[in-house]
């Protein structure tokens, strides 16, 4: 009885210990291996610190409870400002960001950025920045928070209001470029979706417009008077010039007032060249044709009386 009871509490045991080194060797090789997802990177530490080795999508083997591993994704990410941060799709969503312009009009900026991990940076990122969410916590969103508050102060309001507002969308994107490729970042881009003005401004912006408006209209009148004038003193000056250039004329040309003269005469009336110049002669020949044609009186109808007839041979017989 007792040598039974003995078998089977070292069966037991050994069933335990069996269990036990299964366990102890499943947790080593679960902890060896490892996975990496495609679209990620794990940088290795051993003991708390990185020993230049990164692992790549695939499966990896490393010494258990000895070397750990930070994952980092290097698929491309958004971060973005808005209003309603909550309801962003974005990976790293935050609040808007407020500033000024140069002529002290307040405005809001709504933008995106689209950006990724150098994978090959991914040690130097850890060592010096931190994890995934510390890069984009220190750099990002620090870095662009600050220059999109910076940079639109150089420009006016009216000037963010109208296409230059592109001209600060580079010039951010320029900025952070260099910036973010010596922290280990690859900026796709920088787009800036909105810029938020107050309605005070816009009701200003109508009557500067409203404005402007009407010193165009008045300056359009006033180039058209201004047209008129030219055109009022050009037509003077030819004609005075049309004058000189006559009187000119008639000085080297004295017969021209002739000429003219007998072009306005009447038609009845001919000219000749005498040596004395150019004089109207008459025809006479039409003047008395006209005259007699004008004086010679017209002939009155004559009324002429019927003789009365003798009564004939025949009429006296019957008579």
């Amino acid at each position: 009885m007792n040598g039974d009871i003995k078998m089977k509490t070292k069966l037991i045991g050994k069933i335990v210990i069996g269990v036990v080194i299964f366990i102890v060797a499943l947790v080593l090789i679960l902890n060896s291996v490892v996975v990496v997802q495609a679209g990620n990177i794990k940088v290795v530490t051993q003991f708390g610190r990185t020993i230049g080795v990164t692992f790549y999508p695939g499966i990896h083997i490393k010494i258990p409870f000895v070397q750990n591993t930070v994952n980092y994704s290097t698929r491309q990410v958004t971060y973005e400002t808005s209003d309603s941060p909550e309801y962003s799709m974005a990976n790293y969503p935050d609040y808007t960001v407020d500033t000024t312009s140069s002529d002290g009009q307040q405005i809001k900026l709504k933008y995106t950025i689209r950006f990724a991990i150098d994978g090959k940076e991914a040690e130097w990122i850890l060592n010096n920045i931190g994890t995934m969410d510390s890069l984009v916590e220190k750099v990002v969103k620090t870095e662009a928070r600050s220059l999109s508050r910076n940079i639109p102060k150089k420009y006016s309001a009216a000037q963010l209001y109208s296409e230059q507002v592109f001209d600060v969308q580079k010039e951010i994107s320029d900025t952070l470029k260099p910036i973010f490729e010596k922290n280990g970042i690859i900026l796709d881009e920088f787009l800036l979706r909105k810029i938020d003005f107050t309605q005070e401004y816009f009701s200003i912006l109508e009557e500067k417009q409203i404005a402007e408006e009407k010193i165009v209209v008045e300056k359009n009148i006033l180039e058209q008077e201004k047209i008129k004038k030219e055109q009022t003193i050009v037509k003077a000056e030819a004609e005075a010039r049309q004058i000189e250039i006559k009187g000119e004329a008639l000085k080297k040309y004295p017969q021209i007032i002739q000429l003219e003269f007998i072009q306005k005469l009447s038609p009845n009336i001919a000219w000749g060249i005498l040596p004395e110049g150019i004089v109207p002669l008459i025809n006479l020949s039409d003047l008395q044709e006209g005259f007699e044609s004008y004086t010679e009186p017209t002939p009155e109808p004559v009324e002429v009386e019927e003789e009365e007839s003798e009564p004939s041979e025949a009429e006296s017989q019957a008579e």
